[in-house]
């Protein structure tokens, strides 16, 4: 922000974020830059990168378009233990290892970055460091909201607000579900899980809500 983007270019959200994330982990980053869309290129960098750091965090570049290479590149030099998951937002999640070192590969949208890291790589970091697996706080409550179809056999993660109702707290849903709309992480006091066996909410069903606070973020 502040400098004049040119054709084809996007403010980068995710390194900051990914930085702010790790570091509420207690472990310590580094950031090493954009990487253009050449194979060639990708290969020399995470090959690099793989010989200095305990753990990769790439995002972006992780789906099956032509100038996606960051799976096909860990398929290369490194080894693929999972590649696409049934969970929306972060379908093309990655994990992986090239030698000893822990490859996480996070999808290219913001949300999906920051959903992806909360579920996956945060708790993982946090047990590195000698801590206990934690699991996040699952509270079941009252939905304010309702959805009238979701798609079934797929975990669903919407952004959620916490709202006064009659009957206590109730969780809100955030109107619009857009993987790119960074504003919504913002206004959110957690995440509503929706299962893989849910097509449907409806207003005043129970629904459950992870606290972002079961992260260290946020209010609640």
């Amino acid at each position: 922000p502040g400098v004049e983007l040119e054709a084809g270019q996007v403010y980068d959200a995710n390194a900051p974020m990914i930085a702010a994330l790790v570091a509420s982990t207690g472990a310590i980053s580094t950031d090493l830059g954009v990487m253009p869309d050449d194979a060639e290129i990708v290969r020399a960098r995470l090959q690099e990168a793989a010989g200095r750091f305990d753990v990769l965090i790439t995002s972006g570049g992780a789906s099956r378009g032509e100038e996606d290479h960051v799976v096909r590149t860990l398929d290369a030099i490194g080894r693929r233990h999972l590649w696409q998951i049934a969970i929306k937002p972060g379908r093309p999640m990655s994990f992986g290892q090239i030698g000893d070192t822990i490859f996480i590969g996070l999808p290219g949208n913001p949300v999906a970055v920051f959903v992806c890291f909360l579920l996956y790589a945060w708790p993982m970091l946090v047990a590195l460091s000698g801590a206990p697996w934690p699991e996040p706080r699952r509270l079941k409550l009252r939905s304010a909201f309702s959805v009238p179809g979701k798609k079934t056999g797929r975990r669903e993660y919407w952004r959620g607000m916490l709202r006064d109702g009659p009957d206590g707290l109730r969780a809100d849903k955030y109107a619009r579900d857009g993987s790119g709309l960074i504003t919504s992480l913002r206004m959110a006091d957690g995440l509503i899980e929706a299962d893989e066996s849910l097509g449907a909410v409806k207003e005043g069903d129970e629904v459950t809500f992870i606290p972002l606070a079961s992260y260290g973020i946020g209010r609640f």
